[in-house]
Protein backbone atom coordinates (compact mmCIF):
# COMPACT_ATOMS: atom_id res chain seq x y z
CA UNK A 1 0.00 0.00 0.00
CA UNK A 2 1.55 3.51 -0.95
CA UNK A 3 0.63 6.36 1.86
CA UNK A 4 1.17 9.86 0.76
CA UNK A 5 0.78 12.62 3.48
CA UNK A 6 -0.45 15.57 2.87
CA UNK A 7 -0.04 18.71 5.75
CA UNK A 8 -1.60 22.06 4.47
CA UNK A 9 -32.09 1.79 20.54
CA UNK A 10 -35.82 1.81 19.45
CA UNK A 11 -37.07 4.58 17.71
CA UNK A 12 -38.95 5.72 21.09
CA UNK A 13 -35.99 5.87 22.79
CA UNK A 14 -34.70 8.87 20.36
CA UNK A 15 -38.35 11.15 20.48
CA UNK A 16 -39.46 13.52 22.76
CA UNK A 17 -42.47 15.65 23.37
CA UNK A 18 -40.68 17.97 21.34
CA UNK A 19 -40.54 16.24 18.12
CA UNK A 20 -42.76 16.79 14.88
CA UNK A 21 -43.17 14.48 12.01
CA UNK A 22 -43.45 15.32 8.29
CA UNK A 23 -44.41 12.80 5.81
CA UNK A 24 -43.68 14.96 2.42
CA UNK A 25 -41.31 14.15 0.06
CA UNK A 26 -39.05 16.71 -0.49
CA UNK A 27 -37.75 16.61 -4.29
CA UNK A 28 -38.18 14.22 -7.43
CA UNK A 29 -35.14 12.59 -7.73
CA UNK A 30 -34.42 9.45 -10.22
CA UNK A 31 -35.22 6.41 -7.65
CA UNK A 32 -36.60 3.33 -7.78
CA UNK A 33 -37.62 3.75 -3.98
CA UNK A 34 -40.96 5.80 -4.47
CA UNK A 35 -42.47 5.56 -1.09
CA UNK A 36 -42.18 8.70 0.96
CA UNK A 37 -39.83 9.28 3.63
CA UNK A 38 -41.30 10.79 6.90
CA UNK A 39 -38.87 13.28 8.29
CA UNK A 40 -38.75 13.98 12.23
CA UNK A 41 -37.85 17.57 13.72
CA UNK A 42 -36.18 18.37 16.30
CA UNK A 43 -35.25 20.99 18.11
CA UNK A 44 -35.23 23.12 14.13
CA UNK A 45 -33.83 20.92 13.09
CA UNK A 46 -34.52 17.85 10.29
CA UNK A 47 -33.94 13.69 10.12
CA UNK A 48 -34.97 11.28 8.47
CA UNK A 49 -37.56 9.18 10.69
CA UNK A 50 -37.01 5.93 8.38
CA UNK A 51 -33.18 5.41 8.80
CA UNK A 52 -32.37 7.30 12.32
CA UNK A 53 -30.60 4.42 13.05
CA UNK A 54 -28.40 4.65 10.03
CA UNK A 55 -28.02 8.03 9.51
CA UNK A 56 -28.62 9.88 13.09
CA UNK A 57 -27.57 13.39 11.42
CA UNK A 58 -29.37 15.80 9.89
CA UNK A 59 -30.89 16.43 6.21
CA UNK A 60 -31.70 20.05 6.52
CA UNK A 61 -30.76 22.83 4.51
CA UNK A 62 -28.50 24.11 7.12
CA UNK A 63 -26.51 20.40 7.05
CA UNK A 64 -27.28 20.58 2.97
CA UNK A 65 -25.37 24.08 2.59
CA UNK A 66 -22.38 23.38 5.24
CA UNK A 67 -21.65 19.82 2.74
CA UNK A 68 -22.08 21.55 -0.19
CA UNK A 69 -19.31 24.39 0.86
CA UNK A 70 -17.42 21.38 2.26
CA UNK A 71 -17.09 19.74 -1.29
CA UNK A 72 -16.07 23.38 -2.95
CA UNK A 73 -13.52 23.37 -0.37
CA UNK A 74 -11.96 19.82 -0.50
CA UNK A 75 -12.00 19.95 -4.45
CA UNK A 76 -10.08 23.15 -3.55
CA UNK A 77 -7.90 20.98 -0.97
CA UNK A 78 -7.32 18.10 -3.68
CA UNK A 79 -5.80 20.25 -6.24
CA UNK A 80 -9.45 20.45 -8.44
CA UNK A 81 -9.39 16.90 -8.62
CA UNK A 82 -12.60 14.75 -7.85
CA UNK A 83 -10.77 11.47 -7.35
CA UNK A 84 -7.29 10.27 -7.14
CA UNK A 85 -7.62 7.15 -8.47
CA UNK A 86 -6.08 7.07 -12.21
CA UNK A 87 -8.48 6.66 -13.90
CA UNK A 88 -9.28 9.43 -17.18
CA UNK A 89 -13.07 9.92 -18.20
CA UNK A 90 -15.24 6.61 -16.66
CA UNK A 91 -17.92 5.80 -18.32
CA UNK A 92 -20.18 4.45 -15.75
CA UNK A 93 -19.74 6.27 -12.26
CA UNK A 94 -21.57 5.08 -8.47
CA UNK A 95 -21.70 7.86 -6.00
CA UNK A 96 -22.09 6.13 -3.00
CA UNK A 97 -23.44 8.34 0.31
CA UNK A 98 -23.71 10.72 -2.66
CA UNK A 99 -25.44 13.17 0.56
CA UNK A 100 -26.52 16.20 -1.61
CA UNK A 101 -25.43 14.77 -4.72
CA UNK A 102 -22.74 17.83 -5.35
CA UNK A 103 -19.89 15.47 -6.08
CA UNK A 104 -21.98 13.20 -8.87
CA UNK A 105 -23.32 15.98 -10.61
CA UNK A 106 -19.95 18.04 -10.71
CA UNK A 107 -18.84 14.71 -12.09
CA UNK A 108 -21.28 14.34 -14.56
CA UNK A 109 -20.56 17.84 -15.79
CA UNK A 110 -16.98 17.29 -16.42
CA UNK A 111 -17.06 14.11 -18.18
CA UNK A 112 -21.30 14.81 -20.07
CA UNK A 113 -20.29 11.01 -22.11
CA UNK A 114 -20.16 9.24 -18.64
CA UNK A 115 -23.16 7.95 -16.72
CA UNK A 116 -23.20 9.00 -13.03
CA UNK A 117 -25.51 7.30 -10.29
CA UNK A 118 -25.32 8.98 -6.88
CA UNK A 119 -27.06 6.59 -4.53
CA UNK A 120 -28.15 7.28 -0.69
CA UNK A 121 -30.42 6.09 2.15
CA UNK A 122 -31.39 9.58 2.70
CA UNK A 123 -32.84 11.89 0.36
CA UNK A 124 -30.58 15.43 0.16
CA UNK A 125 -30.30 15.20 -3.41
CA UNK A 126 -31.63 18.17 -6.07
CA UNK A 127 -34.45 17.63 -7.59
CA UNK A 128 -32.64 19.50 -11.39
CA UNK A 129 -29.59 17.64 -12.29
CA UNK A 130 -27.42 17.29 -15.49
CA UNK A 131 -28.75 14.87 -18.35
CA UNK A 132 -26.40 12.15 -17.86
CA UNK A 133 -26.69 11.99 -13.79
CA UNK A 134 -29.45 10.62 -11.70
CA UNK A 135 -30.17 10.01 -8.32
CA UNK A 136 -31.44 6.80 -6.19
CA UNK A 137 -32.81 6.00 -2.98
CA UNK A 138 -31.75 2.80 -1.86
CA UNK A 139 -30.47 1.01 2.02
CA UNK A 140 -27.09 0.63 1.17
CA UNK A 141 -27.24 -1.35 4.82
CA UNK A 142 -28.71 -4.20 2.95
CA UNK A 143 -25.91 -6.46 1.86
CA UNK A 144 -27.83 -6.99 -2.18
CA UNK A 145 -27.84 -3.08 -2.64
CA UNK A 146 -25.20 -3.77 -5.53
CA UNK A 147 -27.60 -6.53 -7.47
CA UNK A 148 -28.67 -2.81 -9.61
CA UNK A 149 -25.37 -1.66 -11.23
CA UNK A 150 -22.79 -3.48 -12.82
CA UNK A 151 -20.11 -2.52 -15.32
CA UNK A 152 -19.17 0.25 -13.21
CA UNK A 153 -15.61 2.06 -14.02
CA UNK A 154 -15.25 4.04 -10.72
CA UNK A 155 -17.45 3.57 -7.06
CA UNK A 156 -16.61 7.03 -5.36
CA UNK A 157 -18.06 6.32 -1.74
CA UNK A 158 -18.30 9.01 0.64
CA UNK A 159 -18.39 9.28 4.50
CA UNK A 160 -19.58 6.38 6.49
CA UNK A 161 -19.09 7.93 9.53
CA UNK A 162 -17.54 5.00 11.40
CA UNK A 163 -19.86 2.14 10.74
CA UNK A 164 -17.54 -0.87 10.10
CA UNK A 165 -20.26 -2.62 8.88
CA UNK A 166 -21.41 -0.42 6.25
CA UNK A 167 -18.19 -0.36 5.20
CA UNK A 168 -17.50 -3.71 4.66
CA UNK A 169 -20.61 -3.90 2.59
CA UNK A 170 -19.97 -1.00 0.13
CA UNK A 171 -16.84 -2.81 -0.25
CA UNK A 172 -17.93 -6.17 -1.09
CA UNK A 173 -20.92 -4.43 -3.73
CA UNK A 174 -18.65 -2.32 -4.99
CA UNK A 175 -16.43 -5.41 -5.50
CA UNK A 176 -19.21 -7.06 -7.64
CA UNK A 177 -20.37 -4.37 -9.55
CA UNK A 178 -17.10 -3.15 -10.55
CA UNK A 179 -15.65 -4.08 -13.59
CA UNK A 180 -12.40 -5.94 -13.84
CA UNK A 181 -9.83 -3.25 -13.45
CA UNK A 182 -12.25 -0.83 -12.07
CA UNK A 183 -11.47 1.19 -9.26
CA UNK A 184 -12.85 2.15 -5.60
CA UNK A 185 -12.26 5.30 -3.57
CA UNK A 186 -13.58 6.27 -0.67
CA UNK A 187 -12.53 9.52 1.64
CA UNK A 188 -13.27 10.35 5.25
CA UNK A 189 -12.33 12.31 8.10
CA UNK A 190 -11.25 11.68 11.61
CA UNK A 191 -9.53 13.79 14.80
CA UNK A 192 -6.32 12.63 15.77
CA UNK A 193 -4.67 14.45 18.85
CA UNK A 194 -1.01 14.76 20.01
CA UNK A 195 -2.36 14.02 23.82
CA UNK A 196 -5.47 12.52 23.83
CA UNK A 197 -5.48 12.62 27.78
CA UNK A 198 -5.47 16.34 28.21
CA UNK A 199 -8.75 17.92 29.61
CA UNK A 200 -9.63 20.61 27.25
CA UNK A 201 -13.33 21.35 26.01
CA UNK A 202 -12.43 19.95 22.99
CA UNK A 203 -10.58 16.96 23.91
CA UNK A 204 -13.19 16.24 26.49
CA UNK A 205 -15.99 16.32 23.74
CA UNK A 206 -13.49 14.22 21.42
CA UNK A 207 -13.48 11.04 24.40
CA UNK A 208 -17.61 12.00 24.58
CA UNK A 209 -18.05 11.21 20.48
CA UNK A 210 -16.09 8.72 20.61
CA UNK A 211 -17.98 6.80 23.44
CA UNK A 212 -20.87 7.74 21.87
CA UNK A 213 -19.88 6.16 18.56
CA UNK A 214 -19.10 2.93 20.16
CA UNK A 215 -21.89 2.64 22.13
CA UNK A 216 -23.41 2.89 18.77
CA UNK A 217 -21.11 0.54 17.13
CA UNK A 218 -19.23 3.12 15.73
CA UNK A 219 -15.19 3.41 15.51
CA UNK A 220 -14.43 7.18 15.23
CA UNK A 221 -11.30 6.14 14.16
CA UNK A 222 -12.45 3.98 11.23
CA UNK A 223 -10.62 5.72 8.58
CA UNK A 224 -7.58 4.78 9.71
CA UNK A 225 -8.05 1.31 8.46
CA UNK A 226 -9.34 1.85 4.92
CA UNK A 227 -6.81 0.83 3.15
CA UNK A 228 -6.39 -2.37 4.98
CA UNK A 229 -10.13 -2.93 4.45
CA UNK A 230 -9.60 -2.55 0.62
CA UNK A 231 -6.87 -4.51 0.75
CA UNK A 232 -8.55 -7.10 2.79
CA UNK A 233 -11.42 -7.17 0.25
CA UNK A 234 -8.96 -7.88 -2.83
CA UNK A 235 -8.10 -4.56 -3.99
CA UNK A 236 -4.77 -3.92 -5.31
CA UNK A 237 -2.56 -0.85 -5.99
CA UNK A 238 -4.06 0.32 -2.80
CA UNK A 239 -3.12 3.87 -2.23
CA UNK A 240 -3.35 6.02 0.33
CA UNK A 241 -3.56 10.38 0.75
CA UNK A 242 -3.93 11.47 4.21
CA UNK A 243 -3.95 15.40 4.52
CA UNK A 244 -3.55 16.98 7.73
CA UNK A 245 -5.52 19.88 8.82
CA UNK A 246 -4.22 21.30 11.81
CA UNK A 247 -6.42 21.71 14.41
CA UNK A 248 -4.96 25.27 15.93
CA UNK A 249 -5.53 27.30 12.55
CA UNK A 250 -3.47 30.46 13.71
CA UNK A 251 -0.73 31.36 11.16
CA UNK A 252 -2.60 28.87 8.27
CA UNK A 253 -3.99 29.94 4.83
CA UNK A 254 -7.11 30.59 3.96
CA UNK A 255 -8.53 27.61 2.93
CA UNK A 256 -7.12 25.53 5.93
CA UNK A 257 -9.14 28.12 7.82
CA UNK A 258 -12.46 27.53 5.89
CA UNK A 259 -12.07 23.75 6.11
CA UNK A 260 -12.01 23.92 10.02
CA UNK A 261 -14.57 26.74 10.39
CA UNK A 262 -16.62 24.39 8.33
CA UNK A 263 -16.32 21.50 10.35
CA UNK A 264 -16.69 23.07 13.68
CA UNK A 265 -19.97 24.21 12.40
CA UNK A 266 -21.40 20.56 11.75
CA UNK A 267 -20.39 19.81 15.74
CA UNK A 268 -23.91 20.01 17.13
CA UNK A 269 -25.45 18.02 14.67
CA UNK A 270 -22.97 15.57 14.03
CA UNK A 271 -23.39 15.00 17.94
CA UNK A 272 -26.94 15.62 18.88
CA UNK A 273 -28.55 12.19 18.60
CA UNK A 274 -25.96 10.17 19.68
CA UNK A 275 -24.91 12.17 22.70
CA UNK A 276 -28.26 12.23 23.61
CA UNK A 277 -29.11 8.66 22.89
CA UNK A 278 -26.16 7.17 24.69
CA UNK A 279 -25.22 9.65 27.22
CA UNK A 280 -28.12 11.30 27.92
CA UNK A 281 -27.46 14.81 26.91
CA UNK A 282 -29.84 17.13 26.62
CA UNK A 283 -30.44 19.39 23.17
CA UNK A 284 -28.88 22.31 25.80
CA UNK A 285 -25.90 20.90 26.83
CA UNK A 286 -24.36 19.48 23.57
CA UNK A 287 -24.85 22.62 22.06
CA UNK A 288 -22.70 23.98 25.28
CA UNK A 289 -20.35 21.38 24.82
CA UNK A 290 -19.75 22.18 21.35
CA UNK A 291 -19.59 25.81 21.69
CA UNK A 292 -16.55 25.08 24.50
CA UNK A 293 -14.93 22.95 22.39
CA UNK A 294 -14.88 25.83 19.48
CA UNK A 295 -13.38 28.02 21.65
CA UNK A 296 -11.04 25.65 22.85
CA UNK A 297 -9.51 25.14 19.32
CA UNK A 298 -9.06 28.97 19.23
CA UNK A 299 -5.99 28.11 21.93
CA UNK A 300 -3.55 26.14 20.91
CA UNK A 301 -4.62 22.15 20.75
CA UNK A 302 -2.48 20.43 19.22
CA UNK A 303 -2.89 17.81 16.49
CA UNK A 304 -5.13 17.47 13.01
CA UNK A 305 -8.21 16.99 11.21
CA UNK A 306 -7.07 14.12 9.16
CA UNK A 307 -8.54 13.76 5.66
CA UNK A 308 -7.96 10.21 4.50
CA UNK A 309 -8.80 9.66 0.90
CA UNK A 310 -7.81 5.64 0.06
CA UNK A 311 -8.14 4.28 -3.97
CA UNK A 312 -7.35 0.32 -5.02
CA UNK A 313 -8.33 -1.32 -8.40
CA UNK A 314 -10.56 -4.58 -8.85
CA UNK A 315 -7.72 -7.43 -10.31
CA UNK A 316 -8.43 -7.60 -13.95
Amino acid sequence: MVVCYCDCQPMDDVMSDSDSLDHEMDGETESFDTEPHPDLYRHGRRYSLTHLREHPWPIDEIEKDRLDDQHVLLRELFGERLYHAPIESPRSVLDIRTGTGCWAMECAERYPSSTVRGIDIVNMQDQWVPPNCEFWVDNLCEPGWHTQYAGIDLVHINQVRGDRQLLSLLLEGSSSCLTPGGWVEIWDMSVQLDDPGENSPFHRYIRKMTTAFARDGRQIDLPLQFGAALTQHGFTKVTEYNYNIPLCTQGCDELTEKIMQNWTAGLEGYSFTLLEKYLGKTFAETVLMCASARRALKGKIEGNLQIQVVYGQKPG
